[in-house]
């Protein structure tokens, strides 16, 4: 007799673009899902809106502040920078006891031999075979040595054979205090030659470093609130289609304590690596079309834009260079959507196993594409459409900004449910192939950590 239970039956049987977004409507629609995903979309807004937010203040920041505009006008990096002669011309000072092995090698190959204080006793000027040249200086008294070195110092005789060499000369001694001043003047005065080098005065400096402080904590606080943003959305929406499709029911503020644990946990690093990705894309597009501009202002402005575009959906508009501008927009917006058609199923497959390597889940990903791929491309174009730069542009014209900004938001949403439920059909396609069917068991296995 046959105790084994049967093996679940596939619950998702979405197979065309128009089923995949009839099914996401339907969730959407539902009153207590519809409000958590604005919920969500809330949270998306936030974050762009306080980047952008942060992009303007620093660009205003430049454009306002004189010493800021008037010091990047200046900072044309020569390729021969002047040394000043004081620097130029300081000599290392040796060590207080050096030990030097010649003769072993090639004759000259080390330094002992080009020196011209090395003067050796009678016959032994000239390098010896395992000749070994030992130099002892300043012995003082109140160093803790003897008045007669021979006497009642080192007994020469018993510790140097008798092919040795022995020159004894006077050196002087270093204070640790003179080197600490000297390191100290070293560091001033490089500091003064950077400020002379520039023409900068000491308030510009001043209010170069505030700049450059505020823009690398406003990118640090970018990253944090990027990644930390999209595992919330991602985890929740996971955990709402989920339960949906299982028919289950959870309280609002269960599935948001649930989804937002979940993404942590499970999506944290893949959000890292989509962030990497995208933000290599943007300075490598950004050096191809602004890296020839010598102007320092206005290619520091641009610099600000392209480091926090990754985290909104906003453009590094500058005056002066629309060409660029423009060819900048266009490519980028076609890799992106590149790049992120490759990766539009690699959350959640991330989500449902985290044992897996970024290659695998990358081919994993490809694979599962490559199984729909006509609905995949269908769901890829609508979404660029959609949540892409003319239509904000054609919404923020009709409607305004904050409209469009909201409603691409919500749309990014939409799309994330849509995605996963495709890549859930995909699966239990790919599965159900395999003589592994993919049905209600395994999907509640995926929410064992919040069980």
């Amino acid at each position: 007799m046959n105790n084994r239970s049967p093996p679940s039956s596939p619950i998702i049987h979405l197979h065309t673009t128009t089923q995949i977004l009839k099914q996401t409507t339907t969730i959407f629609s539902t009153n207590h899902h519809l409000f958590i995903f604005i919920l969500l979309s809330f949270l998306i807004l936030s974050l762009r809106s306080n980047v952008e937010s942060a992009t303007h203040s620093l660009t205003s920041f430049i454009d306002h502040d004189p010493s800021i505009k008037s010091i990047l006008s200046r900072l044309h990096i020569s390729t021969n920078p002047p040394v000043p002669p004081s620097i130029a011309n300081r000599r290392r000072r040796r060590p207080f006891l050096q030990l030097t092995r010649v003769g072993t090698l090639d004759d000259g190959f080390f330094s002992g031999d080009e020196d011209p204080d090395h003067r050796f006793f009678g016959n032994l000027h000239k390098p010896q075979p395992n000749f070994t040249s030992l130099i002892l200086d300043s012995f003082d008294p109140k160093l803790g040595f003897a008045n007669f070195i021979s006497d009642n110092g080192i007994r020469v005789s018993e510790i140097v054979r008798s092919n040795g060499g022995i020159m004894f000369k006077s050196v002087e001694k270093i204070d640790d205090h003179e080197v600490i001043k000297e390191n100290e003047g070293e560091s001033v005065d490089d500091l003064q030659m950077f400020l002379q080098r520039f023409e900068i005065e000491h308030h510009e400096m001043t209010a170069l470093l505030f700049l450059l402080s505020v823009l690398s904590a406003s990118y640090g606080f970018a990253i944090f609130g990027f990644v930390v943003t999209y595992a919330w959305v991602l985890g929740i929406v996971f955990v709402v289609v989920v339960n949906d499709l299982l028919k289950g029911y959870k309280s609002f503020f269960r599935t948001i304590w649930d989804g937002s644990n979940l993404g942590l946990k499970r999506l944290s690093g893949y959000i890292v690596m989509r962030w990497a990705v995208r933000d290599a894309l943007t300075q490598v597009l950004g050096v191809w079309f602004f890296g020839e501009i010598e102007d320092q202002y206005l290619f520091f402005k641009i610099f600000v834009r392209l480091k926090l575009m990754p985290f909104s959906i906003g453009s590094p508009w500058v005056k002066g260079f629309e060409r660029e501008i423009y060819g900048f927009l266009l490519s980028w917006f076609l890799l992106d959507t590149l790049i992120s058609f490759v990766f539009a199923v690699d959350a959640w497959i991330a989500m449902v196993d985290t044992r897996k390597s970024v290659r695998e889940v990358v081919k994993e990903g490809c694979h599962l594409l490559s199984l729909m791929l006509h609905p995949a491309i269908n769901l890829k174009c609508l979404e660029g459409i959609v949540c892409g730069s003319f239509a904000r542009w054609a919404l923020s014209r009709l409607f305004g900004k904050l409209f469009a900004y909201a409603f691409q938001s919500f749309m990014e949403v939409y799309f994330m449910v849509a995605w996963l439920l495709y890549y859930f059909s995909v699966k239990s396609k790919d599965a159900n192939s395999s003589g592994t069917p993919f049905g209600q068991r395994e999907l509640e296995r995926l929410l064992e950590d919040v069980r």
